[in-house]
């Protein structure tokens, strides 16, 4: 099996996307594509970023000012 591209674990999927736990769930209950089967945590380089180009074409609602 070619295994290029796929994160095996939470940590190595956090590492990739540069967020925390919270955030990883958030995204995983948003609908981001990961398998999770027994605890063990998989996903794909290729279908994270498909996930995040459709996540981030939502309209945004207010902005609040930093």
């Amino acid at each position: 099996m070619d295994r290029a591209g796929l994160l095996d674990g939470k940590n190595e999927i956090m590492d990739y996307l540069r967020c925390t736990e919270h955030k990883l769930l958030k995204y995983a209950r948003a609908g981001m594509p990961v398998l999770v089967d027994g605890g063990r945590w998989l996903a794909h380089k290729d279908n994270i970023e498909d996930f995040f180009r459709a996540y981030t074409r939502k309209k945004v609602g207010k902005i609040d000012d930093y």
